[in-house]
């Protein structure tokens, strides 16, 4: 396997991340549900989010995993959250049929309002999503001499 899962778990003021890089399938989803278990049975968080924005694939095995860690966690008390799915993780759950999953997705008005989400980007260490960047022009009716 070229592109291994990569998971990192950690805290922030919203809860607990664990954001997951490469490849979540069949051979993978071992690691996925052991982190979810432990981070559930020894951190005991009320939230769990699971960021997918590097998952480079994600296949049947992998959506079947993410439910039944959510399932988990309903059972502990928690709430998981998949937050941030990729293009390739967000048309196999689509293809799925579990677009519930991804009800975490979208940040809530309250928490984060839309235009500004961007500026909140709670991952530390990694390069947050910037607007593209735009000249700066002078107004009009005025001129630079």
């Amino acid at each position: 396997m070229a592109d291994k899962l990569r998971l990192r778990l950690y805290s922030s003021p919203l809860g607990l991340y664990l954001t997951a890089g490469g490849r979540l399938d069949g051979s993978t989803v071992h690691q996925l549900t052991t982190a979810v278990d432990l981070a559930l049975i020894r951190l005991n968080p009320v939230r769990l989010m699971v960021d997918l924005h590097a998952v480079t694939y994600l296949d049947v095995a992998g959506v079947a995993a993410l439910i039944a860690c959510r399932r988990d966690a309903h059972a502990r008390g928690a709430q998981l959250a998949v937050v941030q799915p990729s293009n390739p993780a967000r048309a196999t759950v689509l293809a799925c049929a579990a677009q519930d999953l991804l009800a975490g997705d979208k940040p809530t008005p309250a928490v984060l309002p839309a235009a500004d989400s961007w500026r909140h980007c709670p991952r530390p260490s990694l390069r947050c999503p910037r607007p593209p960047g735009r000249a700066h022009r002078a107004p009009r009716g005025t001129h630079h001499r």
